[in-house]
């Protein structure tokens, strides 16, 4: 299977795993929609696929209200036709002790990787319904499977999402929408800066890169036939196996 003319739509598609994934999907022909809250990155990245010879459009969104997730998907369909795949990829995280983080901070990251989420996947199911087609790929986090010190409200987000993936999976089946989830470990990007300060420089020589991780998003969103892959659980191969 190949992606060529099908519509794509990732949010947090500005930098690290979300442009990546742009670009790996631009280069085998799929119309991208870019989503972010920042709309430089996007119309910058925008500018680049269509000058490689691509389609894209960039959507400037909060996806944490409704009212504009609705208004993006709608834009997405007027300008590049009915979403094929929807890629929940925007996050945040911070670090802090649970007993000093603020509610704020608790609620920004929880609103942003969980309540997020669940609006662009209400937003885009009901034309996959109707369709009987479609495919929702949500970016966890081995921290969806166990628990770090100074990410309680990352954990518990990426937890919360494990939860809402398997329950969008048994919603959307009988309607031919696939749903699957790719979570890394260790990520070389803007969002993982601060973790990564925290450990030493010849463990941060062995994160993944955003490209890699977009290989392992590409190869689900291509996975075509009988047989399905729930959750890609990618990790650094000098952490633990099998943990």
């Amino acid at each position: 299977m190949t992606l060529q003319d099908k519509v794509v739509l990732i949010t947090g598609a500005g930098r690290g795993i979300g442009k990546s994934a742009a670009l790996r999907f631009a280069a085998d022909g799929a119309k991208l929609a870019l989503v972010s809250r920042t709309l430089s990155e996007i119309e910058h990245l925008r500018d680049e696929i269509i000058a490689s010879g691509g389609t894209a459009i960039a959507v400037q969104t909060d996806i944490t209200n409704e009212e504009q997730v609705n208004s993006m998907v709608a834009t997405t369909e007027a300008e590049l036709g009915p979403i094929d795949i929807l890629i929940n990829n925007a996050g945040i995280l911070a670090l802090k002790p649970l007993i000093e983080t603020p509610l704020d901070l608790w609620n920004q990251i929880l609103n942003t990787n969980v309540t997020g989420v669940f609006l662009c996947s209400k937003a885009v199911m009901p034309g996959m319904m109707d369709r009987k087609s479609g495919r929702i790929i949500n970016i966890g986090s081995l921290a969806g499977r166990r628990g770090y010190p100074e990410q309680g409200a990352y954990c518990t987000s990426k937890h919360a999402l494990v939860g809402l993936s398997k329950v969008l999976a048994v919603e959307g089946q009988k309607y031919g929408i696939k749903v699957n989830m790719v979570s890394p470990g260790g990520v070389l990007t803007d969002l993982s800066k601060g973790l990564l300060g925290t450990r030493s420089a010849s463990e941060a020589n062995e994160w993944m890169t955003a490209e890699e991780v977009a290989d392992g998003i590409y190869y689900i969103a291509t996975q075509d036939g009988p047989a399905t892959t729930d959750e890609l659980v990618l990790r650094r191969f000098a952490s633990d196996p099998w943990r």
